[in-house]
């Protein structure tokens, strides 16, 4: 299991070097398939529309911090991960599988239109928290490295999880590849009630090379 931080500009990298190190028969990703196709049709209508927002802001002498920007853009665009790992396996030669749940994907881009509006978008430039790129880093840092938890490990979290892992173990169980590589979230290495254990996987946060057997 190898945990990204998503949205992360040294996220493509680190993936790309991880995936040669371990040159795994074939690849799992925590995205749906409903997100996937969500942003391969509208993610150009969505960021002509950011970045008209930006634009006017600039011309009224506003403050457009990077990170807000690179954060607003990068959420209507393809994951970086599903590109690395799409490459790879074409590259390779090895499948990989979208197996995340289309249900919560559906929650979460329904409301995209609101998200995106200019008032709300005007909004998110006077967060702090949102102005400082390193704020995931830093979470994902204090639990690996100090077992603080920063963020909650929810039902929904919980729920996609065992989704997930039922998946991995479907394939598993009907195919002869013997190196599978699930690429998600940092969050999902922490697994409280174990629903990945029955695959014995080997867990890395691989932006500073931690690994958790």
């Amino acid at each position: 299991m190898l945990g990204v931080i998503h949205r992360d500009k040294y996220g493509p990298v680190l993936l790309k070097y991880w995936l040669d190190r371990i040159q795994p028969d074939s690849i799992t990703l925590e995205l749906s398939h409903y997100g996937m196709r969500f942003r391969r049709n509208f993610s150009k209508e969505y960021t002509r529309r950011i970045d008209k927002i930006i634009v006017n802001r600039k011309e009224k002498g506003e403050p457009c911090n990077e990170e807000v920007m690179a954060s607003l853009l990068s959420y209507v665009r393809m994951p970086y991960e599903y590109d690395v790992v799409s490459d790879y396996g074409t590259e390779h030669s090895i499948p990989f599988y979208l197996i995340d749940m289309d249900f919560f994907s559906f929650v979460k881009l329904r409301n995209i239109e609101d998200l995106l509006s200019e008032e709300n978008i005007d909004r998110m430039f006077s967060f702090p928290e949102l102005q400082n790129g390193n704020l995931e880093m830093t979470t994902a840092r204090l639990y690996f490295e100090k077992g603080i938890a920063l963020t909650r490990y929810g039902k929904e979290m919980y729920i996609r999880d065992r989704y997930m892992s039922t998946k991995i173990q479907d394939l598993m169980k009907h195919s002869n590849k013997k190196r599978l590589v699930h690429v998600c979230g940092w969050q999902h290495l922490q697994d409280p009630s174990g629903l990945y254990n029955a695959l014995n996987p080997i867990k890395v946060f691989f932006h500073d090379k931690t690994v958790c057997i």
